[in-house]
């Protein structure tokens, strides 16, 4: 599979598409596994999952609150340095529809799209075999609770996989854009949970492995 085509669409977002494209691989679900993606923005994780043959169901709110509070909708930083400190503008070219990104690399009949809220998700116990939230978790007001929500619709021998940016790239967006971000760390919200956490560090995101214990 090329990714030619995904990183000229993603842009500065698909920096480290061959490091999730290798992780994703690395999981061994089979191509017929349910698959849930919390947090569709602009469908960059749908999208890398369906290349690779998934078929998948993707959702986030009706209404957001915080793209409704924001001049940019689709932007996950936040917290802009004062005024008075200079730093870049990001290039919005990458946020495009995620169904017009669909469409051109052609996987739009393999993504379907529900609306839903990750601390109450509308599915039964134990309906999907792989849940994937990328650069979602630093968005959700009630962390903890999405997640025992996810492990609630898991089922026993499924996978979740929270994606978050690194350290270093907070502080590199942080010097280049002057935008906040909080560092995502799944196992700050389920110190009580029967949990194992693998984690796998890129150089701009972490791609960390829930399994149920």
């Amino acid at each position: 599979m090329s990714l030619k085509k995904y990183k000229e669409i993603f842009g500065e977002f698909a920096e480290e598409v061959e490091f999730m494209n290798e992780n994703i691989k690395k999981l061994n679900l089979d191509r017929n596994s349910k698959i849930l993606d919390i947090g569709t923005g602009m469908g960059a994780i749908s999208i890398l999952l369906a290349l690779n043959g998934f078929t998948v169901l993707t959702g986030e709110p009706e209404v957001d609150p915080e793209k409704e509070s924001m001049e940019y909708p689709n932007h996950h930083h936040h917290d802009k340095l004062h005024e008075t400190d200079y730093c870049e503008d990001p290039d919005w070219g990458s946020w495009n529809d995620w169904r017009d990104s669909a469409k051109k690399l052609g996987v739009e009949n393999k993504i379907k799209f529900l609306n839903f809220d990750a601390q109450d998700l509308p599915f039964e116990d134990n309906s999907f075999d792989g849940i994937f939230l990328y650069d979602a978790l630093q968005h959700i007001k009630n962390r903890e609770l999405a997640l025992k929500e996810c492990l609630r619709v898991l089922n026993d021998d499924g996978i979740i996989i929270v994606i978050e940016w690194s350290k270093n790239q907070i502080e590199k967006d942080y010097k280049k854009y002057g935008y906040g971000i909080d560092f995502i760390d799944p196992k700050e919200y389920l110190k009580n949970e029967d949990i194992t956490i693998e984690v796998s560090k890129g150089v701009t995101i972490n791609f960390y492995i829930l399994r149920k214990a």
